[in-house]
């Protein structure tokens, strides 16, 4: 969870759920270098139902991390 918070709070990522086990998500985070991370997010957290190769990205706004479900509008 650490990992997840550090890189949420720092940059714009998109998301991508790789699986779900024990209502954990395996989730690949991409970033504008186009490094890949990888975290477990619990499924509570998200806004939606999701699946596997469901699209998410994290925006900050007022300071506030917010998971968004889909594609980011461009």
């Amino acid at each position: 969870m650490r990992l997840f918070t550090m890189l949420v709070t720092t940059l714009f990522c998109l998301g991508v759920v790789d699986f779900i086990e024990d209502d954990m998500a395996r989730v690949e985070f991409k970033t504008d270098g186009d490094e890949a991370y990888h975290a477990d997010i619990p499924v509570a957290l998200f806004p939606c139902e999701i699946e596997e190769g469901s699209h998410f990205y994290a925006e900050i706004i007022d300071g506030v991390t917010e998971i968004r479900c889909g594609e980011p509008p461009e």
